[in-house]
């Protein structure tokens, strides 16, 4: 009887934590993360395009998101350009964070600093598309338990290209500098920034369009 009883309360011990560390995976199945905890912050059930994933803290003062856009995967995108157009549109400062490397795949790390925002934001590519998360405080000091445990939560699900498979892809598909017309400081300018308006700006927007319908 004691044995019984001692295993159902492991048991019941045990379900927070499996419930904790339950990921998020990216519609396309590419990518995984760990969700900011549940008890503060809140998914929305239909993030507006481009994020793909988007959660909410209680008090809206922080917004974690996973987004996804387009970019041929024949562009090259400037890390410096990128940097430079997150901290115009945030009006501040970013200080680079240092490049990692998951599953063979870069990724860009960055923080920037405004007056009334914080936002740590990760960058990478994959084939076509450029995925970025972003931990976004608005006001107040930001929770960087919660914003590293996010960012650093970054998992491949899609395994990388072996070498052979990786070589037959650069001979067609290399990633160069086009030229020909396509400013690449401003295209990275726009991709390194983009999010910083519609982490703040969109969302903003929601939330306040439903506390009038209620």
């Amino acid at each position: 009887m004691f044995s019984r009883v001692l295993a159902v309360t492991v048991f019941m011990l045990a379900l927070p934590t499996v419930a904790n560390s339950q990921t998020w995976t990216s519609p396309d199945g590419f990518l995984s993360i760990m969700p900011p905890d549940s008890n503060v912050f809140q998914p929305m059930p239909t993030p507006p395009p481009p994020f793909v994933g988007l959660w909410v803290s209680n008090d809206e003062t922080m917004k974690f998101g996973v987004m996804k856009t387009q970019i041929p995967p024949n562009i090259k995108l400037i890390q410096s350009s990128a940097e430079e157009g997150l901290a115009k549109e945030i009006n501040g400062e970013v200080i680079r964070l240092p490049t990692k490397q998951v599953s063979g795949h870069e990724v860009w790390n960055m923080i920037a600093k405004g007056a009334s925002a914080e936002i740590t934001q990760a960058m990478i590519r994959h084939d076509g598309a450029l995925y970025k998360l972003m931990a976004v405080t608005l006001g107040g000091n930001p929770d960087a338990i919660a914003v590293n445990r996010f960012i650093d939560s970054l998992e491949i699900v899609t395994p990388a290209l072996t070498t052979a498979e990786s070589s037959t892809q650069s001979g067609t598909q290399s990633v160069q500098d086009l030229g020909g017309g396509v400013d690449l400081h401003n295209l990275s300018k726009s991709v390194g920034g983009v999010g910083a308006l519609l982490g703040i700006g969109i969302v903003v927007y929601f939330l306040t369009r439903g506390k009038k319908k209620r």
